[in-house]
């Protein structure tokens, strides 16, 4: 299988192969320009989503999967279903097949595909997966193993988490949702790699969010598929605001705005929420 890709400028398309398909593993290809849309699927993988590219300010509606804003990108878990193990042993193991270790769940996008992967050993409450989520000594709190922090509309099964050294290892429960526990407990490993990046969403042309109380980051950026492009690599952003007359790039988390107003001067990504 190959991965297509494109390079800064998104002109010069480019292919890297990337090994043969493992078993209960989904991958999707997406590649697009200007012109022309294509979409290769893996393992009867893509999507039943609505997703909104907007390039040259043309909508273009696709029932299939957005990658990272350069314009390709694959999602790439695996699910060790035939044996169950404690958290650190499912890491291992995940190394050992290749993957940076148990999948990142840090994005909605990620999230779902984690769902559809392990909804055949969902039908069992009874039944967990070990995912990639930590409690850190240094920081006294959880992240991801990227590094990226927990958003705030992670899915937990008993909110608000008490968060402690005592249960350092991220799980899901069989109906979906996320607690942390013991390296004790024996489960599924869900393994993954840590840099794919995806965004769903929809474009709100003409408005920004109201009420902001802060933000992610602030920066210039050249246009706003590059914005909605950083949104897509930040897993807390929820909203991406880009304003055209002084081209600065604005990200949040869903508690850091209320709700959104008019603004001729601004066009806001709206991300998909778990």
């Amino acid at each position: 299988m190959k991965r297509a890709y494109r390079d800064k400028d998104w002109e010069v398309e480019k292919e890297e192969k990337i090994g043969k398909r493992k078993p209960n593993s989904r991958y999707v290809v997406v590649s697009f320009n200007a012109t022309k849309f294509s979409v290769k699927s893996f393992a009867g993988a893509i999507l039943k989503y609505k997703i909104y590219i907007f390039l040259c300010g043309v909508c273009v509606t696709f029932h299939a999967v957005i990658t990272k804003s350069r314009t390709a990108g694959i999602f790439d878990l695996h699910l060790i279903n035939n044996t169950k193990n404690t958290p650190s042993v499912g890491l291992q193991l995940c190394k050992d097949l290749g993957y940076d270790g148990l999948a990142v769940l840090s994005t909605p996008e990620a999230y779902i595909l984690a769902l559809e992967i392990t909804a055949p050993f969902r039908r069992s409450d009874t039944n967990r997966f070990s995912v990639g989520l930590y409690f850190q000594d240094n920081s006294r709190g959880l992240r991801w193993a990227d590094g990226g922090m927990v958003a705030d509309d992670t899915p937990w099964a008993d909110p608000p988490l008490v968060v402690s050294e005592t249960k350092p290892f991220g799980r899901m429960k069989g109906n979906g949702t996320l607690l942390m526990t013991k390296n004790i407990f024996q489960s599924y490993s869900l393994c993954g790699r840590h840099y794919r990046k995806e965004a769903f969403g929809k474009t709100l042309f003409g408005k920004k969010p109201d009420g902001q109380t802060s933000y992610i980051s602030q920066k210039k950026t050249t246009s706003f598929i590059r914005c909605v492009g950083t949104c897509s690599t930040t897993s807390r952003c929820r909203a991406a605001e880009y304003n055209l007359n002084i081209s600065t790039c604005t990200m949040f988390d869903t508690s850091m705005f209320s709700g959104f107003s008019q603004n001729e001067a601004t066009n806001t990504f709206i991300r998909d929420g778990y």
